[in-house]
């Protein structure tokens, strides 16, 4: 496996009232969505492969997902965080012995952002880098991480992306997409409302969930 895409999604919703994957969005679920989008960028790659991660206990989901081809992997009962998420799917691809150029790092709850954007940062991915999308002067998700930093992020389990980005700044590498979907994430129900709504354009997604001048928004899981 030459890289790996994980989709996060091991939150509990609290903000968006009930469970957003199941959020219906032109008839299917939220998270089916997103790891739809995630298999058609692995499908575009030489080898790449769909890691989702649910929460410790979660049959209802992982009962929907057997008929897909994603890897699903389960989060720590504690802590509840994207750090941790993350740390357990590095943790499992070291076990199995697979060692990935890059892992891109996806929100479950980011369904539209396009196939394409992935493959761009697919391609751009190097061992020793970790690659931000930019659209607009606002950094989004996913993000792909080197290789050489792998090995860090169990330790860091603690840590949201925002520091991770922060110890290994030197690393960091902006690339530029024309994706606005790549800073809209779905924390309420508002938020869905919005995404689900079309512009003149027909493009759909999400009001952007950040603040100004915050350099990276903090999607809850």
């Amino acid at each position: 496996m030459e890289y790996s895409i994980v989709v996060l999604a091991a939150g509990y919703s609290h903000r968006f009232g009930s469970d957003k994957r199941l959020a219906s969005i032109q008839g299917e679920p939220m998270l089916l969505r997103t790891l739809e989008v995630a298999q058609e960028a692995a499908q575009s790659m030489d080898d790449a492969a769909v890691q989702v991660v649910l929460r410790a206990r979660d049959p209802v989901i992982a009962n929907g997902l057997k008929k897909m081809p994603v890897q699903v992997l389960h989060a720590p009962v504690w802590p509840v965080s994207i750090g941790a998420s993350l740390a357990s799917a590095v943790e499992n691809l070291q076990r199995t012995g697979a060692n990935p150029k890059a892992v891109l790092v996806c929100m479950g709850d980011m369904p539209f952002v396009e196939p394409e954007t992935l493959v761009t940062i697919l391609k751009a991915a190097r061992e020793d880098r970790i690659h931000v999308p930019v659209c607009a002067g606002t950094r989004g998700y996913p993000i792909a991480i080197g290789r050489k930093y792998l090995s860090a992020l169990p330790r860091l389990r603690n840590t949201g992306m925002e520091k991770v980005l922060r110890i290994f700044a030197d690393a960091v590498v902006d690339i530029e997409v024309s994706d606005p979907a790549i800073n809209c994430d779905i924390n309420r129900p508002d938020d869905f409302h919005a995404a689900v709504r079309q512009d003149l354009f027909g493009k759909i997604f999400a009001s952007p969930d950040t603040v100004a001048d915050e350099p990276l928004p903090s999607p809850s899981e």
